[in-house]
């Protein structure tokens, strides 16, 4: 058996399974046993490719099975442990398998150069030392930096290039391997360790034109959205200024119908009309126009649903936000809740209450609801949707937290006692000093 295989197997090894560690750990873990099964994949994986390294230790087809082996032990470590899905399992075992390839020849043509010199001891060291700079590296970088709120979301398109870059890569390790093209000894590890690099480098460049591209569509859904909302609220106080006027000239004339007619027959019409233009107490009167405009729009909404919607709100509070901004948190808060109470069939359990107030320096906006059905969250904080396309809350909540953090909030959402809370949370400051 030759040792010094052996040993290089060995290290190798334990940096493949450290990098594949440090790929798993910012991402989002399944629910059960996920540590536990992780030590299994780790300790089963580790003792095959030892094997395998030391069995196919003098045999040419090492070099094509190896980068084979390790992308498929990875990906079943990332399958067990991580909630992705199968493209983004292979995926990370690309990048694992890649990454700990540019490692390995880095760190083999180290050691040749020490042991050509006698330095044995010397070689086998920086040999480690350079597995240990690169695990920290990888850790510190690509890992952290890569996931999205710890899963990556892998298109078809994204796949197809980093598999097609991973063959480019094993491509060039069969090339060398079988034909020894470039010069020779350390001349040739040169030039495969610098291809190796731009694979690596174009991979990272690749993965991060995506996650632009995507931030990119994220970012003109809540601009659609937000155009919307400015529409919707330019006709909702057209609307409102309409049943104001009417309804105030309904009151007149019918007082004025009172003192003309007296009949019972009259007064019981009288009554039912007053009746039918009671919708003007429903009317807003927050100290805020756009936010009456939106709570008035809102209420109305509830009136036709059988909702009881409650509102305690210091509307002078939101004076520094923005009309269309104002519109879209409590257009899509109050759109959310509505949608969520309207499937309770109990009446009397159909209530929303709307607070705004001031605590600790900080402007409060909350929004209650109870559920009909209990709730899960996704990976991002987001209610799971039971409706086929659109998330629970979807990009509504999403465009109330795009909409808070440009003011300095924040959102959180949360379910206790069969109730959905929205509760965001801004800057007292910003009501002073307007953006």
């Amino acid at each position: 058996m030759d040792w010094n295989n052996v040993g290089v197997a060995l290290i190798q090894s334990a940096g493949l399974w450290t990098t594949a560690l440090l790929f798993l750990a910012p991402l989002k873990k399944k629910e059960t046993h996920w540590a536990r099964r992780a030590a299994l994949c780790v300790l089963a994986g580790a003792a095959v490719l030892i094997l395998v390294s030391a069995v196919l230790a003098d045999s040419a087809a090492l070099v094509w099975v190896q980068p084979f082996l390790c992308c498929g032990l990875v990906a079943f470590l990332f399958w067990q442990c991580a909630d992705l899905g199968l493209k983004a399992v292979v995926y990370c075992g690309v990048w694992v398998s890649m990454l700990c390839d540019l490692a390995a020849e880095a760190g083999e043509m180290l050691l040749y150069l020490f042991q050509s010199r006698g330095m044995v001891l010397a070689g086998w060291l920086a040999f480690a030392g350079l597995w240990g700079v690169f695990a920290a590296l990888v850790g510190s970088t690509f890992a952290r930096w890569m996931p999205d709120k710890g899963r990556y979301h892998t298109g078809p398109r994204q796949f197809t290039f980093a598999m097609g870059l991973w063959a480019a890569d094993l491509t060039v390790d069969l090339l060398y391997s079988a034909f020894d093209l470039w010069l020779g000894g350390a001349g040739g590890w040169a030039v495969v360790l610098l291809i190796k690099c731009y694979c690596v480098t174009v991979l990272y460049l690749q993965h991060g034109l995506f996650q632009k591209s995507a931030i990119r569509q994220e970012l003109a859904m809540l601009n659609t959205l937000w155009l919307q909302q400015k529409n919707q609220y330019d006709l909702a106080k057209e609307n409102i200024a309409l049943i104001n006027r009417k309804c105030h000239d309904m009151k007149h004339q019918i007082r004025a119908m009172r003192v003309i007619f007296s009949d019972e027959s009259r007064e019981k019409y009288l009554q039912e009309v007053e009746r039918s233009v009671r919708i003007y107490e429903v009317l807003a009167k927050t100290g805020n126009e756009v936010l009456d405009t939106v709570l008035t729009e809102k209420s109305l909404l509830c009136e036709a649903n059988g909702i009881q919607a409650n509102c305690v709100a210091d509307g002078r509070l939101l004076a520094f936000m923005d009309p269309v901004d104002l519109y879209t948190i409590f257009g899509n808060a109050m759109d959310n809740a509505i949608e969520s109470v309207s499937a309770i069939e109990d009446v009397t359990r159909r209530i929303i209450d709307v607070q705004v107030y001031s605590e600790k320096q900080m402007l409060v906006v909350q929004i209650i609801n109870p559920v009909a059905h209990p709730v899960t969250f996704d990976e991002e904080d987001f209610p799971i949707s039971t409706k086929e396309k659109n998330g629970y809350h979807g990009f509504g909540l999403r465009s109330i937290r795009h909409t808070a953090k440009k003011y300095g909030g924040f959102t959180t959402v949360r379910v206790e006692d069969g109730s959905f809370y929205l509760r965001i949370l801004l800057p007292m400051q910003q009501a002073a000093q307007p953006d």
